[in-house]
């Protein structure tokens, strides 16, 4: 598509502007591809019938068209359930870092495995960061945006945690509030993540979200396996 896809917009920080006439997202632009992306995903778990699960959400399977409306595409691991069924057993597919620890450990894909992995694409657009982190500490194993997140903001560090870009330029309680629903959206635990109908609820501000003292512990795991309204079609490109 004309924009290219979501990654190719966000890490600036590796020189991923050099040479092009790319500018960092502003924020009506990183806030409206978030709503994109909860409106595609609503129509593949709500809109069609039988619901569809993706199975890969992240970044690089967003695109962004000429004016810059995100479109899910890549369903090359979606899945299509039956009536009744709350979820799907199958080989572990997806992208390390998006994958949710019930796909990841056991192959069991619900329509929250996506939201998961649309709570850490919400991190990241938030964030400018990968959903790996690589270690500061010199361990050789990357470690999740999502723990690193959660930690800054129990710092009373939110600040630290918002892309640079962003700080002094934008609404900084609907930022916090963004934050805070891809934080439950990527829970480690599938019974503390909203599905995508109530997430998309707390991001246009018709839900409250919890506070960050409400998020139940553990929030998510350490270790995984390293596998390489009336809803429209209109975020969604096949």
């Amino acid at each position: 598509m004309t924009n290219g896809s979501l990654q190719d917009h966000l890490f600036y920080d590796e020189n991923r502007f050099g040479g092009s006439n790319r500018m960092p997202l502003s924020w009506p632009q990183r806030k409206s591809i978030i709503l994109d992306i909860a409106q595609g995903i609503a129509y593949l778990h709500y809109g069609v019938k039988p619901a569809i699960y993706h199975g890969d959400i992240k970044a690089t399977n967003i695109l962004l068209d000429e004016n810059m409306k995100a479109k899910i595409t890549d369903f090359s691991l979606a899945k299509q359930i039956t009536e009744g069924q709350s979820h799907i057993s199958t080989r572990v597919g997806g992208t390390y870092g998006y994958i949710a620890p019930e796909y990841a450990l056991y192959g069991k894909l619900t329509e929250k495995s996506d939201v998961y992995s649309f709570g850490m694409v919400i991190l990241e657009i938030m964030t400018g960061r990968k959903a790996l982190i690589s270690s500061s500490s010199g361990s050789p194993e990357p470690f999740l945006l999502s723990n690193w997140v959660l930690k800054q903001i129990t710092l009373g560090q939110t600040h630290e945690v918002l892309d640079p870009y962003l700080v002094s330029t934008s609404p900084q309680a609907i930022m916090e509030r963004f934050v805070l629903v891809g934080l439950f959206c990527a829970h480690g635990r599938v019974v503390c993540r909203p599905n995508i109908l109530d997430a998309l609820k707390m991001l246009e501000g018709d839900r409250e979200v919890p506070p960050i003292s409400n998020i139940p512990q553990p929030f998510s795991y350490t270790s995984i396996p390293n596998h390489n309204g009336p809803f429209t079609s209109d975020y969604v490109r096949a």
